[in-house]
């Protein structure tokens, strides 16, 4: 592509000309106006907020506790024996005094705090007080009820000479506040007109300003940037599907040159950088895993050869050929001629040995079955899935129980995910032992020994598939463990 134009400005000056007469101003004046807004609306809320709030209060507050109040001193029964929260026949709702007035005590700190006008605050103070004043009389009169001893006169005289007059100063003080906050709407209103006013005017010259400036500065530009930073952009687009063999040549003398030269360069070097960056996922990815693998706990072939040796002393030479011949079907798929993936079936055969060489060394302690589903028998799964998890079973819940054990392997396909189960009915674990073992799993604590293997199949499920497979487990102290491998069912192709 060829592309030539007169130079009168540098690019970063054009471009920047263009920001600052578009931009800038705009930016300036939207600010300006979320401020007038969200000021104006925030003055709203709060006074509508506090007015509502306060209207809750007036006139039901006097009203309902006058009348629980006269309920109880005409029955001769204290308040605790009212029908609280009962509406009577003429529509006010029965209320025990002493809950409606803390109620109220905390509505004052509230309106207090969500009061517009100063006043406000100060006369939600006095409502408390005088609430405390109300409680007292109230109190007076409940232990007159409570003696029972005839001073319904007395009772009567404090009702109407105390009770009902605090109530009648606390409605009034209730009105007040409404009055005042309502009062407060005609303020905001005139200054809202005001900014409204100021902001029209000055959004219409911003605006007009920035449309003339913007206009004139586009037409300038378009010839000399905005046509070759298009060429650029499609051929961008190009190398962003991966065409890095993709290439831009641009007749300049100013920053498009500069521009263009860096994105052949950039193209050439991202297209070499994404093939070493695959090779070398690939490669580490390889090698994690197989060093994953080799962390297999080597007590376990020891005691083996130790049990071999004791059975050839003691010439025991069919013990001794099922032993070697188990162990040797055992490393065989071990090794798998270096695969990463064996099948279903193979990583059963497996297992099937390393549980059979238990058996004959704890045969008093252990029982296993192994009842895996056929038709997932031909799917592939990385291999030495399943006998980390047994081992554990075996050593962390069946030898720590009273009594002969179960080892159940289960295996089956559910939607589109492989299910394999090891399930034993040994100690289990505490709540606390359990998310220990959930945090080592994923790296979260370093110091749980009897997890390591079952963090190695973990991690490597998570190399191989990704985060949301994995091994999880759930457990019951002195019921048991059951721990659950969930593997993709599709796409499980050869080995990484």
């Amino acid at each position: 592509m060829r592309i030539s134009f007169k130079k009168h400005f540098s690019l970063n000056e054009r471009l920047g000309m263009i920001a600052v007469a578009a931009l800038l101003p705009l930016t300036i004046l939207v600010l300006y106006l979320m401020y007038v807004l969200n000021m104006s609306n925030h003055a709203f809320d709060q006074i509508t907020n506090s007015v509502t709030y306060a209207n809750s209060y007036e006139s039901e507050f006097k009203e309902r506790l006058d009348y629980s109040m006269y309920l109880a001193v005409i029955r001769g029964e204290p308040v605790s024996k009212l029908e609280e929260g009962k509406v009577t026949v003429n529509g006010i709702k029965i209320v025990n005094p002493y809950t409606y007035i803390y109620e109220l005590r905390e509505a004052c700190d509230e309106m207090a705090d969500i009061a517009t006008v100063n006043a406000n605050r100060t006369r939600s103070m006095r409502i408390k007080r005088t609430l405390n004043s109300l409680e007292k009389w109230i109190r007076q009169i409940d232990e007159n009820l409570e003696e029972d001893s005839g001073k319904y006169t007395e009772n009567m005289e404090m009702l109407e000479n105390n009770v009902y007059k605090l109530t009648e100063v606390i409605d009034s003080a209730i009105q007040e506040y409404v009055i005042a906050e309502t009062a407060n709407f005609a303020n905001i209103k005139e200054e809202l007109l005001q900014d409204s006013a100021r902001t029209q005017r000055i959004s219409i010259i911003v605006v007009c300003l920035v449309i003339m400036l913007t206009v004139f500065l586009v037409i300038l530009a378009f010839r000399s940037v905005a046509r070759p930073i298009q060429e650029l952009c499609d051929m961008s687009r190009q190398v962003a599907k991966g065409d890095f063999d993709t290439r831009v040549q641009v007749e300049a003398e100013d920053e498009i040159a500069v521009l263009t030269d860096s994105f052949n360069d950039m193209a050439e070097e991202i297209g070499q950088l994404v093939e070493d960056i695959k090779r070398e996922q690939t490669n580490l990815r390889a090698m994690e895993n197989k060093l994953l693998q080799a962390q297999i706990n080597p007590h376990f072939l020891y005691n083996t050869l130790d049990t071999i040796v004791w059975l050839a002393e003691e010439k025991q030479t069919d013990n001794v050929v099922m032993m070697v011949t188990m162990l040797s079907e055992f490393f065989r798929t071990t090794l798998s001629k270096g695969r990463d993936y064996i099948t279903v079936e193979e990583e059963k055969k497996h297992v099937d040995s390393y549980l059979k060489i238990q058996q004959f060394r704890y045969q008093d302690i252990m029982d296993y079955r192994i009842d895996i589903n056929k038709e997932i028998m031909d799917y592939t799964i990385p291999k030495l899935t399943l006998q980390p998890l047994v081992e554990n079973a075996l050593y962390h819940g069946i030898k720590k129980k009273r009594g002969k054990g179960l080892i159940t392997i289960q295996g089956y396909r559910d939607g589109n995910k492989v299910i394999l189960k090891v399930i034993d009915n040994g100690k289990g674990m505490t709540e606390e032992e359990l998310q220990k073992l959930r945090r080592y799993m994923v790296g979260y604590d370093d110091d749980d020994k009897k997890g390591f293997g079952v963090a190695n199949v973990n991690q490597r499920i998570h190399h191989y598939y990704g985060e949301e497979y994995g091994v999880f487990y759930e457990s019951e102290e002195n019921v048991g463990t059951e721990a659950v491998i969930i593997l993709p069912a599709n796409n499980i192709e050869a080995e990484v």
